[in-house]
């Protein structure tokens, strides 16, 4: 099971994802991608304190697919925060980010365990015209769509709401054959 979670800064969607993973009360490995600087260690230190005690934490700014394929296994969940982060950093390593988004849908489609992913969604607000935010907003729209493909759920969150965009239950029951005692009184 492969859940996203989507949204804008500070909409609620780490903490969303974070229930998702309580609840299934199994063991929890929490990947961060973030590189600790200045200006994140305050949000990288509260993030650290509302995390469970007995979820691991491994800190991974670059080798995500690598490292998800040795951390997976069954019965067991992998968090990822943030999807957006790492292809930042990504960016600032000059890695082709087409290859590297290519690279971790492989091993996405590959992996057993529940996989929790959360991303930031930057191409709804104003876009800077230079070009390399012009080259990070569109590889971030590939990887979210590319990643959304293969996902079983799709969450976008908004004010710590979420609305589910994608849900294996809902795709189950748009493909049924209509009922036989059901009639569309508009077909000829």
């Amino acid at each position: 099971m492969i859940s996203l979670y989507i949204g804008g800064a500070r909409s609620g969607k780490s903490g969303l994802a974070e229930q998702e993973v309580s609840d299934l009360d199994l063991p929890t490995t929490y990947i961060a991608t973030a590189t600790a600087s200045v200006s994140m260690a305050e949000r990288i230190a509260l993030h650290r304190e509302q995390r469970p005690n007995d979820w691991i934490t491994a800190e991974i700014p670059l080798e995500l697919a690598s490292s998800l394929t040795e951390l997976d296994a069954k019965q067991s969940v992998i968090i990822v925060d943030c999807l957006t982060l790492w292809l930042t950093n990504q960016l600032m390593a000059e890695h082709c980010l087409i290859d590297e988004i290519e690279r971790l849908c492989h091993t996405l489609t590959s992996l057993q365990c529940h996989l929790v992913l959360v991303s930031t969604e930057v191409g709804q607000s104003l876009i800077p015209d230079d070009e390399m935010s012009q080259q990070f907003v569109t590889s971030s729209g590939l990887m979210h769509q590319k990643i959304a493909a293969i996902a079983d759920r799709v969450n976008f969150c908004q004010g710590g709401l979420t609305t589910r965009l994608k849900d294996p239950a809902k795709a189950s029951s748009q493909h049924r054959k209509p009922d036989s005692k059901t009639t569309d009184k508009g077909a000829i």
